[in-house]
């Protein structure tokens, strides 16, 4: 009999990671290393640092989660998304939060089994805030923006924010993370993703594992993207699968893996004036995770 009342969310760091410790992700040469234990390592200016590293928690909330059997047709600023060719898997009205801790499952409610078929995209329709906690060791002295504590460690607080607030002034001393040393406690910094970048409000397909993801920010009333900052409430997103999804009369359960390696970031930059190598840091914001869909 099958068991798609079982839906299985595997979330595990994808790629490198182990649940003893990240290996890795922070690793542009030269910039930004992070080493086999997760200590961080910064050098020089990081204008074009590449330097996204696993969060301790990372929780999002899930609206839709679906297959197709054709590439759904992504927003624009006047035509909604077209999901005609897609059978939903999850669907919430309310959505539901998923903390994505390393290595735990968990069950997902509101489950529908697709019917048998090849299915080579899916599509995730989500809620655009993110709830971030992470403490990260760093070789180099840490400055809490501008005026706040040192120390060889950064946290983030119980604090809110959204991801324009970066091009922003940035309030002294940062509400959103601090630095010391090793006995410092982690909060939940919760960070609402209205833009990728100054004015930017889509992403074209990228690399993930398990195949190639774009995003949009749109918002639920009129799922049309949107065109400025701090409108956004919904963020969607299309992955082609490098390997199609199968669904047979012998599949009994669907998993669901997301790889949340990189998914959180900093704001900051080196403080020449300090000394060589100490930086300024005012958030450990989101960064990208990837999803991809199984089949047993």
């Amino acid at each position: 009999m099958m068991n798609w009342l079982k839906i299985i969310a595997t979330l595990t760091m994808l790629s490198f990671f182990s649940n003893a410790s990240a290996q890795g992700y922070c690793n542009d040469e030269g910039v930004a290393v992070e080493d086999a234990d997760g200590v961080i390592t910064l050098t020089g200016n990081q204008n074009d640092a590449d330097c996204a590293f696993a969060p301790d928690e990372y929780t999002i909330k899930i609206y839709k989660m679906a297959l197709c059997t054709a590439a759904p047709t992504r927003p624009t600023t006047s035509e909604t998304y077209d999901v005609s060719s897609c059978v939903d898997v999850i669907s919430s009205s309310d959505g539901q939060d998923v903390n994505l801790a390393a290595g735990s499952e968990m069950t997902l409610s509101d489950v529908t089994r697709p019917a048998n078929g090849t299915y080579s995209y899916g599509y995730i329709l989500m809620a655009n805030t993110f709830g971030i906690k992470a403490k990260k060791q760093f070789t180099n002295t840490m400055h809490t923006f501008d005026s706040g504590a040192s120390g060889n460690y950064c946290w983030t607080k119980d604090a809110t924010a959204d991801s324009s607030d970066s091009d922003e002034t940035w309030k002294n001393p940062s509400p959103l993370v601090e630095c010391g040393g090793a006995g410092g406690t982690a909060g939940t910094y919760t960070e609402t993703l209205d833009q990728f970048g100054p004015s930017e409000y889509t992403v074209e397909a990228t690399p993930v594992t398990g195949g190639t993801l774009s995003a949009d920010l749109i918002t639920d009333a009129a799922g049309l993207l949107v065109t400025a900052s701090k409108t956004a409430n919904r963020l969607f997103g299309v992955q082609i699968f490098t390997t199609p999804v199968v669904v047979t009369s012998d599949s009994t359960v669907f998993t669901v893996s997301f790889g949340v390696n990189q998914a959180s970031s900093m704001w900051y930059y080196e403080d020449v004036g300090l000394g060589a190598n100490q930086y300024q840091v005012y958030a450990i914001g989101s960064g990208p995770f990837s999803t991809f869909m199984t089949v047993e």
